[in-house]
């Protein structure tokens, strides 16, 4: 029902792409597209419970999401994991982890982080405009500026903070990157949160 004549109601308003507001259908179509496409990507997927906050893993070889976790997070979660995973197993990213991995400098460890985060969502959106998804690069994009405020909040501050604090929209569009050649091999548990 409308509010007032001539205005649609917020679930009609066409090309909506708000964070926390996207249609179920579509997230349905992402998430059977991305499946698919990390599935022959090499990565098996699976679901398993996880101890909070931990929201999803990955090792190189799988990536786990829990179950507990709203389907639009999962859908997030597995484009994200799949970027990350990308990043562990592609011996051309291999170098791209040292500063990550090897400081003990706060500026420089949040500066190699935030490279490491963006870099997995460019992977990620690559993906999701191979499977076919061109329509939702804003929604993603502001998913990955959300994401990144949350992480940073983490390690800044010692505590998970509240993911509604971190909420951005109308971000800029995370520019999708080649997906390099993968040598499958397990690597260390590596968790979202």
């Amino acid at each position: 029902m409308q509010d007032r004549p001539g205005e649609l109601a917020g679930h009609e308003i066409i090309g909506e792409r708000r964070l926390g507001a996207m249609p179920s259908s579509e997230l349905v179509d992402l998430w059977i597209r991305i499946t698919s496409a990390i599935v022959k990507q090499g990565f098996a997927i699976e679901y398993r419970d996880l101890e909070p906050p931990r929201t999803g893993t990955f090792n190189g070889l799988r990536i786990h999401i829990d179950p507990d976790v709203g389907f639009e997070m999962q859908c997030f979660i597995l484009l994200h994991l799949f970027g990350h995973s990308v990043q562990w197993v592609a011996p051309s990213l291999e170098s791209s982890l040292d500063e990550l991995q090897n400081t003990d400098n706060m500026d420089v460890f949040l500066k190699a982080l935030r490279r490491y985060e963006f870099e997995a969502a460019c992977l990620g959106m690559r993906l999701m405009h191979d499977a076919g998804v061109t329509t939702m690069d804003q929604w993603y994009s502001d998913f990955v500026e959300t994401d990144w405020r949350y992480v940073k909040r983490f390690y800044l501050e010692g505590a998970v903070p509240e993911w509604s604090e971190c909420v951005a929209h109308d971000c800029e569009l995370i520019s999708p990157v080649p997906i390099p050649e993968l040598k499958h091999r397990e690597v260390e548990i590596r968790f979202a949160f």
